[in-house]
């Protein structure tokens, strides 16, 4: 257990993609991003940034179905101390349950996803919360051929999808659909739902070791205990509002969602050279920037997803923060 520390998603993403001949220059382009102060707290990427970074990506590469290659290549030891756990965990069930409590030690998420069992079935919903439509293709992909390749790894044994239910048209090619998941796919859907075969969470884990679970377990724990108190108080502010769209608390309402007193806040984000108001402005212009250009949506249901009462007031707001119009972003009349 020489390397505890799991890998986070892009240095997976730079990892790989200087295999295949890329420099960490290239797949960061156009972010502002530099590799060695890809651990900064204050310089975290946002999802915008992680757009940019798979549309790199995939211009490189050109391969449309980068997503299932790089899920296919994700091995439990880029997990760090959470695949240990995962391994010696008794059963699938058992390390999935870990691995969901976790999983923020190893990446950040830009797609959510929604387990539910209904009907005897494991349903698995994955939801664009920040709207990366350009991206979900890519995200879904990647997502769905992680977990067949690290459930797999875990069992020894195959990890079915019994069916996939995608909200984007079906691709001109689906032969790598058909290999990787072979199972029934439908496509132009109105959510995206993975079928998987609840009977496989009481699969045994090949490696599992009670006392090594418990061992890594603890050490998760103690990690993610360790992360919590190094993150700026700042990005964890900035993390909860572009995980909640069209939720701005006031910092009386931001303060009992942390746990702490209004009072509190404010002087730790002095301490931070940031304000509130601030954070809350900053994470308005970074949404209605992917909103105008990666959606259809109107300037009214933009304004209304940020929080703004009239249009009028939302285009004055905008023009404050960037200089422009919502017309120079977006490209169109609107």
């Amino acid at each position: 257990m020489k390397d505890l520390k799991p890998k986070s998603k892009i240095d997976f993403y730079l990892e790989r993609m200087q295999y295949r001949g890329f420099t960490a220059e290239q797949v960061l382009e156009g972010t502002g991003l530099k590799a060695d102060r890809l651990d900064d707290p204050h310089g975290r990427p946002r999802p915008p940034q992680y757009r940019q970074i798979i549309l790199n990506m995939l211009a490189l590469t050109g391969d449309p179905h980068l997503g299932i290659s790089l899920g296919q290549e994700f091995k439990i030891s880029d997990l760090g101390i959470l695949g240990y756990a995962a391994l010696s965990a008794p059963t699938l069930k058992a390390s999935r349950e870990l691995y969901d409590r976790y999983r923020d030690l190893n990446e950040q998420h830009i797609f959510a996803s929604r387990n539910y069992i209904a009907n005897g079935r494991w349903f698995s919903e994955i939801q664009d919360v920040h709207r990366m439509t350009d991206v979900l293709r890519f995200g879904i992909e990647e997502f769905v051929s992680q977990t067949i390749e690290l459930a797999s790894s875990l069992t020894n044994r195959p990890f079915p999808v019994l069916e996939l239910h995608l909200t984007y048209p079906q691709p001109a090619d689906i032969s790598r659909y058909v290999r990787r998941f072979n199972c029934p796919i439908y496509f132009n859907q109105p959510r995206n739902v993975v079928v998987f075969d609840i009977n496989r969470l009481q699969d045994p884990i090949s490696l599992a070791n009670e006392e090594v679970f418990k061992l890594c377990a603890r050490n998760c724990e103690l990690l993610a205990a360790k992360n919590r108190d190094k993150t700026v108080l700042a990005e964890s502010i900035r993390n909860y509002l572009m995980n909640n769209p069209g939720n701005f608390p006031t910092l009386d309402e931001m303060a009992r969602q942390l746990k702490m007193g209004a009072r509190t806040l404010r002087r730790r984000l002095v301490e931070e050279d940031m304000s509130y108001q601030q954070i809350l402005d900053q994470t308005r212009q970074d949404l209605a920037v992917q909103y105008l250009k990666h959606t259809m949506l109107t300037p009214k249901e933009i304004g209304f997803l940020l929080g703004y009462s009239s249009v009028s007031n939302f285009r004055r707001a905008f023009k404050g923060w960037t200089g422009r119009t919502l017309s120079d972003v977006r490209g169109l009349e609107t």
